[in-house]
Order: C-alpha cells, then sequence, then structure tokens
C-alpha cells in the first residue's frame, strides 16, 4: 500500500522536498569573511530549493555575531541573503535588503542595485535605465590592477570585464519574466533588445 502512494505522488508529479542542510554553531562562529565568502559559510547550503534556508543562516549569522560584526563592512553579507531571499521567492524582503547598501550614485554596484531591484518589481524600464547608468560608468583607474589580483587569485573563473554584472544585468532582460534565480543565470549573449 504505502509503495503504491509513492508510486502515485510520483506519477503525479510531485517532487520531494530538496533535503537542506543547516547552518550549525561551527558555522555560526565562522569570522566573517570566512562564512561569507567561503565553501566553509552559507555557500555550503546554498543548493535549489534551499534558499530561504541559506537566507535564514546569514540572518542568524548576523544576530549571533551582532557585537563582534560592529565597526565591519557587512553590506556584502547582506546583499548576499538579499539575493537568496529573491531566489527563495520573498520578494519584498529581498528588495529590503538590497536597498539596505544602497549608497552613493558614483559607487558602480548602485546601478546594479537598481538593476536587481527593478527586476524584483518587475519594472522593466527602470531595468533598462539602470543598464544605461551601468554602461556609462567609466572605468576606474584602479580597475586593471584589481582585474589582473583577481586573474591571479581566481585562474579557473573568468576574468572580470568592466563594467562589472553587466552578464547578471543583461540576464535579468533576457530573462525578464522568470524567477530571480533563473534570471540571475540567465546567458543574454543574442537575447537582447
Amino acid at each position: 500500500m504505502i509503495l503504491l502512494a509513492l508510486i502515485a505522488g510520483l506519477t503525479l508529479g510531485q517532487v520531494p522536498a530538496p533535503d537542506c542542510r543547516q547552518a550549525d554553531a561551527a558555522m555560526l562562529a565562522l569570522p566573517l569573511q570566512e562564512f561569507d565568502q567561503t565553501p566553509a559559510g552559507w555557500r555550503s547550503l546554498d543548493a535549489e530549493g534551499c534558499e530561504a534556508v541559506g537566507a535564514d543562516a546569514i540572518a542568524r549569522y548576523r544576530e549571533v555575531n551582532r557585537q563582534a560584526l560592529a565597526g565591519e563592512d557587512t553590506g556584502t553579507l547582506i546583499w548576499h541573503e538579499g539575493q537568496l531571499r529573491a531566489a527563495a521567492g520573498q520578494t519584498e524582503t529581498a528588495i529590503a535588503l538590497m536597498l539596505e547598501g544602497r549608497d552613493e550614485e558614483s559607487d558602480a554596484l548602485q546601478p546594479y542595485v537598481d538593476a536587481s531591484v527593478a527586476f524584483l518589481r518587475q519594472d522593466r524600464a527602470a531595468l533598462l535605465a539602470a543598464r544605461a547608468r551601468l554602461v556609462a560608468l567609466p572605468v576606474p583607474d584602479y580597475f586593471a590592477r584589481a582585474a589582473e589580483r583577481y586573474r591571479a587569485s581566481y585562474p579557473d573563473l573568468p576574468p572580470l570585464s568592466w563594467p562589472l554584472n553587466l552578464d547578471k544585468v543583461d540576464g535579468f532582460i533576457a530573462c525578464f519574466d522568470r524567477p530571480y534565480r533563473e534570471a540571475y543565470s540567465c546567458d543574454a549573449e543574442g537575447n537582447l533588445p
């Protein structure tokens, strides 16, 4: 009888829920850089269907380490929580987190922030305007040196190109009607208006 129920469930197209790994005490005790930027941290939780678990782990990390993080730049960590919440379909919370780091217009990341938020709001005009601002940014003097250091540190990854995150913004445009997780990794080549 149990076997018949399992077969019936599978034939109806029901997909089992992913087995999402949870953050443990050791992960929550990692230094900020290690928690945010290495596979030992929240990135080990980032699997399709587990985005909310990863976002919750970042929120817990920020809460548990509130005193230790005072004075630290946690903008990237907050941004990553926002991205995970967007991928989990928690749009309003994602937008609030993404906008938390929204600052000076001259910052090269701000048009990317605006494009991400415009995509989540399904505001195509604002998305295209943010892309236009992004491509209009002049290449900063330090970029060539930073790109060389990045290439030396991460030889297996594609090299940095200016403007940063243009591929992501173009993916949002090309895959405008798709969920955030799909649009974020959308290959926009040849699909732009």
